[in-house]
């Protein structure tokens, strides 16, 4: 799991494969931990708080294109593993609870609620600054259009 070119993988629209799929997934949740690490250091924390979390393995159907998904589905769903709603717990929590109420910037367990640190190379406030920067000029040149 690693962000080469973030102004690339940023654009990345190009069909993949079902083995590229689960290594583009990745990506996108690294980029997702940095952006957010990234905007906690624009928000007043006074203000508004900002985290995220891994929500551990959720049978949401999101890997229904990969081969033999049915069959992991029917058994995941037979032993009540993966159930979305323990996934929903932690971002209700980082939500609402009190004791992550002056908290931003975190990304989070969805066992304990245990803080986690961003995986590298995306930990480095350079890149997660690099990160949000190309979002900008993305987002600026989509409203031009």
């Amino acid at each position: 799991m690693s962000v080469t070119d973030t102004a690339e993988d940023l654009r990345h629209v190009a069909p993949y494969t079902r083995r590229e799929s689960m290594s583009l997934y990745g990506r996108t949740k690294l980029m997702t931990i940095m952006w957010t690490q990234e905007l906690a250091r624009h928000l007043d924390p006074a203000k508004t708080t900002v985290n995220c979390c891994d929500p551990g393995f959720n049978a949401t159907g999101l890997g229904r294109d990969l081969p033999g998904s049915r069959i992991l589905q029917g058994v995941l769903n037979t032993l009540h593993v993966g159930d979305p709603r323990k996934g929903a717990g932690i971002i209700v929590r980082l939500a609402t609870d009190p004791a992550f109420a002056h908290t931003s910037g975190g990304y989070f367990s969805v066992r304990d609620a245990k803080s986690l640190e961003c995986p590298e190379p995306g930990r480095d406030p350079r890149i997660q600054k690099e990160l949000w920067d190309e979002t900008v000029t993305l987002l600026a040149a989509h409203a031009a259009d």
